[in-house]
């Protein structure tokens, strides 16, 4: 088993927000997105945020190849254009029920760590959206955040001089099927079994979840659980691919 906890650090700052959202006008446009996210790194000079979201599209890690991930006459098919983003990590599907937040953060306000310990400090937008919602959730390392026993969540990072980049997806009404017609299975980016928070909280729409993730990363959208000393034992999958589960509860600081 391996050991995950989250203490009063050096990245619990980000646990209570401080972060300046960055104004710019709205696009659905998933190349202006992925422009944007390139961008906003090279550029950054205060620790900002953004929530966002694209039409029908997939972004790949910037290390993927697109036709080992992606059924590529079915994508031209269906007119979904196949991008690559600046950071690492797999293939994800974006379309406007799968909405997306990014954190900037300059050099000098990147703490020394490892990328798998940021990746679960900086994903806390999701952990305190599930909190709120009252919805129990699990880390899944290296950078997943599991309800119910399926993804919901993934992150990846881009470190450049400038400073760092951590975005991250939350499925609220992606159209699952969709994404497994245009997703391959065997490539290098690790296919699991997903949900949609509607899955769980029904009604709730995109419009509402981004609200909710602009309150957190704001600090105005605060929860018992969000800035907790969170410790807790993940279980390795065991051979009937049951997903890790937490089995420690969390302790308040």
């Amino acid at each position: 088993m391996q050991l995950i906890t989250r203490e009063k650090s050096r990245w619990a700052t980000w646990c209570t927000a401080g972060l300046v959202p960055v104004i710019e006008p709205v696009t659905f446009d998933p190349a202006i997105n992925m422009d944007r996210e390139a961008r906003h790194l090279e550029e950054v000079e205060t620790p900002s945020f953004r929530v966002w979201r694209s039409t029908d599209s997939i972004v790949l890690g910037r290390f993927l190849n697109a036709e080992d991930e992606v059924y590529l006459e079915r994508a031209e098919e269906l007119k979904v254009p196949v991008l690559h983003r600046s950071s690492g990590g797999g293939a994800v599907f974006h379309d406007l029920g799968n909405v997306n937040y990014s954190i900037y953060l300059p050099r000098s306000n990147v703490p020394t760590s490892s990328i798998e310990e940021s990746l679960r400090a900086l994903s806390f937008p999701v952990t305190g959206l599930l909190d709120y919602l009252g919805i129990p959730w699990t880390w899944v390392p290296p950078n997943n955040v599991y309800a119910l026993g399926k993804k919901i969540s993934g992150s990846a990072q881009a470190r450049r001089r400038s400073g760092l980049l951590h975005h991250g997806t939350l499925l609220v009404t992606t159209d699952l099927e969709k994404m497994n017609q245009l997703l391959r299975s065997g490539g290098k980016s690790h296919r699991a079994p997903v949900i949609n928070l509607r899955d769980v909280v029904s009604n709730i729409s995109g419009e509402e979840a981004g609200k909710l993730l602009i309150g957190i990363l704001t600090g105005e959208v605060t929860t018992q659980p969000l800035c907790l000393c969170v410790r807790y034992v993940v279980a390795s999958e065991d051979r009937h691919n049951k997903p890790p589960h937490r089995i420690e509860e969390r302790i308040q600081f």
